[in-house]
């Protein structure tokens, strides 16, 4: 092995993330704030504490965690995802009016799902392949997804038919247990699994830690890009369906209010936007934090300006709290 090659893997980490720092270590201070945060909503209204109010909220924080799946993946790699918010608009469209159409269940997931899929397929071509910064190629995109649901709404109205399986996974139960919280469960635990116990977990953290190093080393850069952005696309599109019957409908816009939320998540569960250090588990605490405190700041009768203003300092704030110095040799 050259000279070259020795100091590219010097800055390949010594201990992986997973090794010596617990995830409950790493999750501290998420869990400190989400004590804070229960504590502050039971003395506004101690309502927030009944059994209705925490379902609510933990089923507002599913959408919010499933969308953060791809979310917390693409930070972890040092990119990020701003085309979630149109995507969760067209897929749940789309599934919709597929449904309303053909009255197939299985057809509607699979529209919705393959409008995320070919989402996350863009972004990794427009990331990886033409190496565009991720900030502006998903931007981009979040624009030409708005403009095609637009398109598309102008020859097929949003439709208010929502296919069986949204609605069931949303408000059904199972054993006393909400089934979208069994849900956002399971899909939690194969995120966590694939992290942390599986080559592809190991190839996010390296490529996040250094890309240049990582390549050096024989990994294969569209291996981890790729699968990273369809599995984004993909969880935003499943949490545009179960929005969709969360709410009964579709409408134009109805994923703008994900395009800081999830990021606010990830990066208050401790990932810092640098990425190569952090977990799901971390993101999984952050979803629950930002609904509750937006639900805390709806009580108090906070504009939705100043509620923006809000999570863009708390973005920042956390960003700082968390940052790492990278050497660079």
């Amino acid at each position: 092995m050259n000279r070259s090659m020795e100091n590219a893997l010097d800055f390949w980490p010594k201990s992986m993330p997973w090794i010596g720092i617990g995830l409950f270590r790493q999750a501290a201070i998420p869990l400190g704030l989400l004590v804070l945060l229960f504590a502050g909503a039971g003395v506004i209204n101690p309502q927030f504490l009944s059994w209705d109010s925490l379902r609510i909220q933990l089923t507002l924080a599913a959408f919010v965690g499933i969308a953060g799946i791809g979310q917390t993946l693409a930070i972890l790699i040092g990119q990020i995802d701003l085309s979630i918010p149109a995507n969760i608009a067209l897929s749940a469209i789309f599934s919709a009016n597929i449904y309303g159409q053909t009255s197939n269940p299985v057809l509607s997931a699979l529209a919705g799902s393959a409008v995320g899929l070919a989402a996350g397929f863009l972004n990794g071509i427009g990331i990886a392949w033409l190496r565009v910064p991720s900030l502006i190629w998903s931007l981009g995109l979040n624009m030409v997804l708005q403009g095609i649901t637009l398109a598309y709404t102008n020859t097929a109205a949003p439709s208010s038919t929502i296919a069986p399986f949204a609605r069931w996974i949303v408000l059904g139960t199972f054993g006393g247990a909400p089934i979208i919280l069994l849900f956002w469960g399971a899909l939690s635990a194969i995120c966590l699994i694939a992290l942390h116990a599986t080559g592809f977990g190991r190839r996010v953290y390296a490529m996040g830690n250094n890309e240049l190093a990582s390549a050096m080393s024989g990994i294969n850069v569209f291996r981890v890009y790729f699968p990273v952005y369809l599995i984004s696309g993909l969880t935003a599109s499943i949490a545009g369906m179960l929005l969709s019957g969360y709410s009964g409908q579709t409408y134009l816009g109805m994923g703008d209010s994900y395009l800081l939320i999830p990021i606010a998540a990830v990066v208050i569960g401790g990932t810092p936007l640098a990425g190569g250090r952090g977990s799901y588990f971390g993101t999984l605490i952050g979803s629950i934090a930002v609904v509750l405190l937006d639900s805390v700041l709806t009580n108090l009768q906070v504009s939705p300006g100043l509620r923006k203003i809000f999570f863009g300092g708390i973005i920042v704030a956390m960003m700082l709290l968390f940052r790492r110095k990278r050497v660079l040799e």
